[in-house]
């Protein structure tokens, strides 16, 4: 099943995922599916998918069983075993890490570090936002850029030229656009949504240009 845009899937800035994580922290000694799915509001099927995932990841634990009533079935119990702090996990379904949003992580921090008072490229930014568990190609960083250029978040600093002697173009963070720390992040459906002000700041049904 396909995942709605994430402006939908959120709430107060938080995903299902991100609500379901505090949820056990706050409870790490116990708690069971039922309960956060009761206590959240949550989807039964996207809290028990996470929590098989944490599960195979190490993260929380099975310890326990209790009776439901009426049926004479158990209701696993769960306990918080690795705690990596307050954002939530990003798995796959077999547990292991996700890049899903790490890249434009990266080089969100790298642009509000390095370039809210300098300019910089595609290319200068893939090679400072890049690391060795993260390295982030031209083609993805060249579209996160213009779609926060579109968004307002940027400012084009240098046209791109093609000539015999060709400009690439060359972009500056605005000061006044950090919203904060949580990447803006560029949905399928081309928008920008923004989870530090819990909405979409950009839209367009043309798509990308290719101006560079």
């Amino acid at each position: 099943m396909a995942r709605k845009p994430v402006d939908l899937e959120l709430a107060g800035g938080k995903s299902p995922r991100q609500r379901a994580w505090e949820y056990m922290r706050a409870n790490r000694k116990r708690f069971t599916i039922k309960e956060i799915v009761g206590e959240l509001g949550l989807n039964l099927r996207t809290v028990t998918s996470y929590l098989a995932a944490l599960r195979l990841g190490g993260y929380v634990v099975e310890f326990d069983a209790e009776p439901v009533e009426g049926n004479g079935n158990e209701r696993l119990v769960y306990r918080l075993e690795r705690d990596t702090g307050i954002e939530a996990p990003r798995l796959t379904s077999a547990g292991a890490e996700s890049t899903a949003g790490v890249k434009q992580l990266a080089m969100w921090g790298t642009m509000h570090r390095l370039y809210e008072r300098a300019d910089f490229s595609i290319l200068e930014l893939v090679a400072t936002a890049s690391t060795s568990k993260c390295a982030i190609s031209e083609e993805s960083a060249t579209a996160y850029v213009r779609a926060l250029a579109k968004a307002g978040y940027l400012r084009c600093t240098v046209p791109a030229k093609r000539s015999r002697k060709p400009i690439v173009a060359r972009y500056t963070l605005i000061p006044s656009k950090y919203s904060g720390p949580r990447a803006p992040m560029v949905q399928r459906t081309l928008a920008v949504f923004d989870p530090n002000e819990n909405r979409v700041v950009w839209t367009d049904s043309k798509g990308f240009e290719h101006d560079q």
